[in-house]
């Protein structure tokens, strides 16, 4: 099978890049509750890029394939009952455990990595239901579950800030978006979007701060961390909540007044997926895939893909995904 391999980590995100080539492997050979997968569709998430530079939490033995995520049908299974009964069936899966990755031909993992999908969901949506709709749907609880007057969120034009902009209007529930492109202030304003704040302008965080007490956001997501982090749980009312899902910056969390983290009951966590999963139990996330599928296929949810690729082209696709995150996910097709 065709594989795209990363041989070493490397800090440098061009050369990571470069590095990655496209190999001949052997198809591995399931075992016990193991399922192997015949790939139809993989993303590259933020996450791919942050692991081939050795920035993620997740590190692997290397050389490794690449990818987290991917859509495909069961071929092959071990001799477990459970992951027997799976044969032929289409699945999303995401995994980060030591075994290889997505971005191949072919993929193994534990059966219970695996998400049954939907005839009538698509390879492109189902490819990418794995991480950014549960994430939203994740983030968006929290907010349910403080009783939030409104959400304060950056990267409001990334795929997740779309995803809770949109399980927002549903519910009613006001969401300002911080930006920093006048694009994307009018792209979201078209959109219908009522909060759009550019990051950029010279008053943006006394404006930040008035709006956030005014409509009492007192729960933010911060995809980016750095400097923004500080900006923004410090522009909110007391009481407040910053959870960090993301570290877009790749810089440390700073500005943070450390006066209102004592005297004004502010907070500050980290939000993880993997672990989110575990917390809630397999019978409640099989419920959160099924209420997501729907959304997607009625199109309330759509993963924007601005492109496609083989994996002989994966220089090519990097490249084009790194210029442009924000125009939507690149995804390889075997």
């Amino acid at each position: 099978m065709k594989a795209i391999v990363l041989p070493d980590y490397n800090s440098n995100i061009i050369r990571a890049m470069k590095s990655l080539q496209v190999q001949d492997l052997e198809i591995p050979k399931p075992h016990g509750p193991q399922v192997l997968i015949k790939v139809a569709a993989a993303p590259c998430n933020p996450s791919d890029i942050a692991f081939m530079r050795g920035g993620y939490d997740i590190r692997k033995p290397v050389p490794v394939v690449m990818g987290f995520e991917c859509t495909g049908t069961i071929v092959e299974t071990g001799d477990d009952p459970a992951a027997l009964q799976m044969i032929g069936q289409r699945v999303s899966c995401f995994t980060q455990g030591d075994e290889n990755g997505t971005w191949a031909e072919y993929f193994l993992t534990d059966y219970r990595n695996c998400l049954p999908v939907r005839d009538e969901l698509d390879d492109d949506q189902a490819a990418a239901l794995c991480i950014n709709p549960f994430t939203a749907f994740a983030l968006f609880s929290m907010a349910i579950e403080k009783k939030a007057g409104a959400i304060i969120q950056n990267a409001a034009s990334g795929q997740i800030g779309i995803f809770i902009r949109t399980l927002a209007r549903k519910k009613r529930l006001a969401v300002i978006n911080l930006v920093r492109k006048e694009e994307h202030i009018k792209n979201l304003k078209e959109e219908g979007e009522k909060y759009v704040l550019n990051m950029n302008d010279p008053g943006f965080e006394m404006e930040l701060r008035h709006l956030a007490y005014e409509i009492r956001a007192t729960i933010a997501f911060d995809a980016v961390a750095g400097d923004t982090a500080g900006m923004m749980i410090n522009a909110m009312p007391p009481g407040s909540g910053l959870v960090i899902y993301g570290g877009l910056s790749g810089k440390p969390v700073g500005l943070v007044n450390p006066l209102d983290i004592i005297f004004k009951a502010k907070t500050i966590r980290g939000f993880n997926l993997g672990d989110w999963k575990k917390e809630v139990g397999e019978e409640h996330f099989q419920k959160v895939s099924e209420e997501l599928q729907e959304l997607m296929i009625s199109r309330l949810l759509v993963t924007r893909i601005q492109c496609t690729y083989s994996l002989d082209e994966v220089q090519k696709a990097l490249e084009q995904y790194i210029r442009n995150m924000s125009s939507g996910k690149i995804l390889f097709q075997p």
